[in-house]
């Protein structure tokens, strides 16, 4: 019988000490913004996010998604849980779905899929990991007002 093979631990915080390290020195050249540099570089940040790294709108104004009917949900964003055509009235198909754009999806997506208005009334259903919500709510206070 083979024994399971041990994780190398060291190595694992060695590469996340790497990408750290370059997550930092992306921001201090000005290829990342600051807030996100520091969300994903955070004690307590998932390997996920890290390693994948997200983005935001500059503007909550420039989100002019559908306010109501479907959403056509670009592919590499579609599986198991958001399907290829989300009804904006199914509040939490539409969690899910902006929830998928807020940590996977292009500032152009974001722009194109999420409507302002229901982002603000969705937020209070915690839509995003703390990291990528602090990012969003620094940038945008009115989304703690709603």
């Amino acid at each position: 019988m083979a024994s399971t093979p041990r994780p190398d631990f060291a190595r694992v915080a060695r590469l996340r000490g790497a990408e750290q390290g370059m997550i930092d020195e992306a921001a201090r050249q000005g290829l990342m913004p600051e807030d996100i540099a520091h969300a994903l570089t955070a004690p307590g940040v998932s390997d996920l996010l890290l390693f994948q790294g997200f983005e935001v709108v500059t503007d909550l104004g420039a989100l002019a998604g559908p306010g109501s009917g479907v959403v056509d949900v670009p592919r590499h964003l579609v599986d198991g849980d958001v399907p290829a055509l989300v009804d904006v009235a199914d509040a939490a198909l539409c969690a899910v779905l902006y929830r998928r754009l807020l940590v996977r999806g292009t500032a152009t997506e974001q722009a194109a899929l999420i409507n302002r208005d229901v982002l603000l009334r969705l937020w209070p259903r915690r839509l995003a990991p703390q990291s990528v919500a602090q990012v969003w709510e620094r940038r945008f206070p009115e989304l703690t007002a709603a």
